[in-house]
């Protein structure tokens, strides 16, 4: 993992915390999930279409100036860029550093619960962009794959109960964090693949 990597994924979250935005911004790693998720998607989506989802509903989205502005769209594009480079040779997103996800006892870190439900939240609300994989048994058992994965680890206060004896039969959550980092940038992969065949 370079050093450029981690820096990018860090001072995307560094900004994000830290600036005046903050509160009327979703988490830090829910934004993460998210971004890595549309990026993902098999056709790219247009910056317009889904930065306003960063935003928690119904907050203000506003910058005091144009400097601001200028500063969070390029904290955004900073990631975007790194994550199309990883996405097209299916380079893992070791700069996530899941394994930091995992408390001493086991359990799940906000991180991992806010990154899981950003980027289950971009596939929910993208559903249509992600249904030209259905012609494709690789790429949608990948999807299917990582959308049962970050559903156990996203926190949920109802679970259906013909999802926790699927839960049952899933990898432990250390194990889902070690191998999702790869499991994202394969899907990636496999996605816009599948998209160049079509067109």
């Amino acid at each position: 993992m370079s050093d450029h990597e981690i820096c990018i994924f860090k001072e995307f979250i560094d900004y994000n915390e830290n600036c005046q935005q903050s509160q009327q911004l979703h988490p830090s790693y829910y934004q993460l999930g998210f971004i890595c998720s549309v990026q993902a998607i098999p056709e790219i989506v247009d910056l317009e279409q889904w930065l306003v989802y960063l935003w928690q509903e119904g907050a203000d989205i506003s910058f005091e100036n144009e400097l601001q502005a200028a500063e969070f769209a390029n904290n955004v594009l900073k990631l975007v860029a790194e994550l199309q480079r990883l996405y097209e040779q299916a380079i893992p997103l070791n700069a996530l550093d899941c394994d930091s996800w995992i408390r001493r006892d086991q359990t799940l870190s906000n991180d991992a619960h806010f990154f899981s439900a950003g980027f289950l939240a971009a596939i929910e609300l993208f559903n249509v962009q992600w249904l030209m994989l259905e012609d494709d048994p690789e790429a949608q058992n990948l999807l299917q794959t990582t959308i049962l994965l970050l559903t156990k680890m996203a926190p949920s206060e109802t679970i259906d109960p013909a999802l926790i004896e699927i839960f049952e039969q899933l990898p432990d959550v250390a194990e889902i964090v070690k191998i999702l980092p790869q499991l994202i940038s394969n899907l990636a992969y496999s996605a816009a693949s599948t998209n160049t065949e079509q067109q």
